[in-house]
């Protein structure tokens, strides 16, 4: 038998091996039980109170290689919680009456079905505007303006951003360069006096605490935000996904969540499967209940981390007597393209810019995050990947001056160095 016969075998056996251990699991594993034991002992969650930065960033690598998500309970002191919170509350009715104001400068059309054209341009870009509605340029050239970011709105907010708990978990995972390319507000609603009931999504969805919306997040999105829309399609990664983080998506809670409250359901071990709840293909409703699924618990002031391939779903319910304040935001390595598409997305929240002197009054340890938001600002290369960068550089030259000083000794030095190839796709 010749090598690639070997190499078909060994792929062949491989996979049976894999369908094998595949079937065994499916009858030894419990997802009920393993989601009730998680959600009782909260094994995803540490402390940024009770434990240094590298046990936090540790135990929530692991929690999110493990399980896809994991908690840090109480990034944001107690003290500065509830000014934070109201701070969202204000900056809602600021970007609710800016949207309004958009949408009545456009002469009242909906800006999802909105297709901008010569004279919506025009209108946009005319310095008059900025009289009726808060805009800014987007980076792209040939995109109109768009509504600003949200952190233009929460100064005190904005302070925690950059917590070392926080980069130093997304450092671990993604890469030593990051951008943040969304940050929104997620605000449920409670239930209300007149009826009204409280959830996720369009109010006649809403109440029942057995119905989801199961999704993944950008770049894992597979409606892509635009669905069939060009204009407002922002891309997405294609299934299969790759087993490779790449973006992770934080929640940072101002209330108390829980079952009642507004806490995100999350399907633990689900970002490394291959299927998705959207995926056509794949034979999930997404909007049943899953087994295995937990919603989580934290303290207001503590962040929620995802993968975005997590399959999750905001609560369609919220019978507190309050409602879930929170911030979203996505955070992504510096390879992942941002905002190249949807430039008729003037209300997406994929890279809404900052101006100038937005950029600049954010806290120092938070402008290289967010400084390819901001037209007027170079985005260079962060620091980290300088470092890198240098070193790789030392190292190859050291090949080449042995090369130049002793070529002789090259012949058998790279002698340890095996590359394994990839079995052969033949089966025979």
């Amino acid at each position: 038998m010749n090598i690639s016969a070997l190499h078909a075998k060994a792929t062949r056996l491989e996979r049976e091996l894999r369908e094998i251990r595949d079937r065994i699991a499916q009858v030894e594993h419990d997802p009920a039980a393993v989601a009730d034991d998680l959600a009782r002992n909260r094994s995803y969650a540490f402390s940024a109170e009770a434990l240094s930065i590298d046990e936090v960033v540790e135990g929530c690598a692991d929690s999110l290689d493990r399980y896809g998500f994991c908690v840090i309970d109480h990034v944001i002191p107690s003290s500065e919680v509830d000014a934070i919170r109201e701070e969202v509350k204000a900056a809602r009715i600021t970007i609710d009456r800016n949207h309004q104001a958009l949408q009545e400068l456009l002469g009242g059309n909906s800006l999802k079905s909105l297709k901008i054209g010569a004279n919506e341009e025009a209108l946009l870009t005319d310095p008059a505007t900025a009289d009726k509605v808060e805009l800014r340029p987007a980076r792209r050239v040939g995109h109109p303006p768009k509504v600003p970011n949200d952190i233009v709105w929460l100064p005190r907010y904005a302070r925690h951003l950059a917590n070392p708990f926080v980069t130093g978990v997304a450092r671990r995972v993604l890469d030593d360069h990051l951008r943040i390319a969304q940050l929104h507000l997620r605000i449920l609603d409670c239930d209300k006096p007149d009826g009204t009931p409280g959830g996720f999504g369009a109010v006649h969805r809403r109440g029942r605490p057995d119905t989801r919306e199961w999704h993944t997040d950008w770049p894992h999105d597979t409606t892509a935000y635009g669905r069939g829309d060009p204009g407002r399609n922002i891309g997405c990664v294609r299934q299969p996904f790759p087993d490779v983080a790449m973006c992770l998506v934080m929640i940072w809670y101002l209330t108390d969540v829980d079952e009642d409250s507004g806490g995100t359901w999350v399907v633990p071990g689900s970002h490394r499967d291959t299927r998705n709840p959207r995926g056509p293909s794949d034979g999930i409703t997404c909007t049943a209940p899953i087994p295995g699924e937990i919603q989580i618990t934290a303290a207001a002031g503590s962040l929620y981390i995802q993968d975005s391939r997590s399959w999750h779903a905001s609560p369609m319910h919220n019978t507190s007597d309050r409602d879930r304040i929170a911030v979203v935001n996505r955070w992504c390595p510096w390879w992942l393209a941002v905002d190249d598409y949807a430039p008729h997305g003037l209300n997406n929240t994929v890279c809404q810019p900052l101006s100038r002197s937005e950029y600049l009054a954010l806290p120092t340890e938070l402008q290289p995050l967010m400084r390819h938001l901001c037209p007027e600002e170079q985005d260079t290369v962060q620091q980290p990947l300088l470092d890198r960068a240098m070193e790789a550089d030392v190292w190859a030259r050291r090949a080449f001056k042995r090369l130049e000083e002793d070529p002789d000794s090259l012949a058998g030095v790279n002698a340890h160095i095996r590359v394994a190839l990839a079995g052969s796709r033949r089966e025979d």
